[in-house]
């Protein structure tokens, strides 16, 4: 036997909009915040950054005096790791400081979408004037040329 549902006023709906399931991310707020902020860039490459760096530092504190001596008396592996750090920190204070929001997001779309529009609407006037310069070649707008063709292929 089929059951049958019928649809009430007070039902949850099931075809939901775009723009509905942005908003219950928002509901939820910290979960999709912190998902938002994990896949962020900057966390990305202030974490590879602090990889490398506290590599980079602890080879540079045990490197043996003919390394030292190699790169011209500078523990360069130290440098280098410090330099990195501070980038790390640099990136990841960034991140912390200037979150993604959900609103950021949907500006940054939207004028990406804009933009497109836009672009699109100058390519299709483009083909339209270029359309139309070939089909008043085509029909004889350029006699002389369109003889001395005809001429020429005699």
């Amino acid at each position: 036997m089929a059951q049958t549902r019928s649809i009430t006023a007070d039902a949850p709906r099931e075809d939901t909009v775009a723009g509905d399931e942005a908003s219950a991310a928002a509901e939820r707020g910290g979960e999709s915040q912190s998902t938002r902020n994990l896949f962020d860039l900057r966390v990305i490459i202030g974490g590879l950054f602090t990889v490398y760096g506290i590599y980079l530092v602890i080879l540079g504190i045990f490197d043996d005096p003919a390394a030292i001596q190699k790169a011209a008396g500078v523990r360069i592996n130290l440098w280098a790791g410090i330099g990195m750090l501070v980038m790390s920190s640099s990136f990841l204070l960034w991140a912390k400081l200037r979150p993604l929001t959900l609103d950021r997001i949907v500006e940054s779309q939207a004028d990406s979408i804009e933009a497109e529009v836009e672009t699109d609407q100058y390519n299709r006037e483009r083909a339209q004037f270029t359309t139309a310069e070939h089909r008043a070649r085509e029909r004889g707008g350029d006699g002389a040329s369109r003889s001395g063709a005809r001429r020429a292929g005699h």
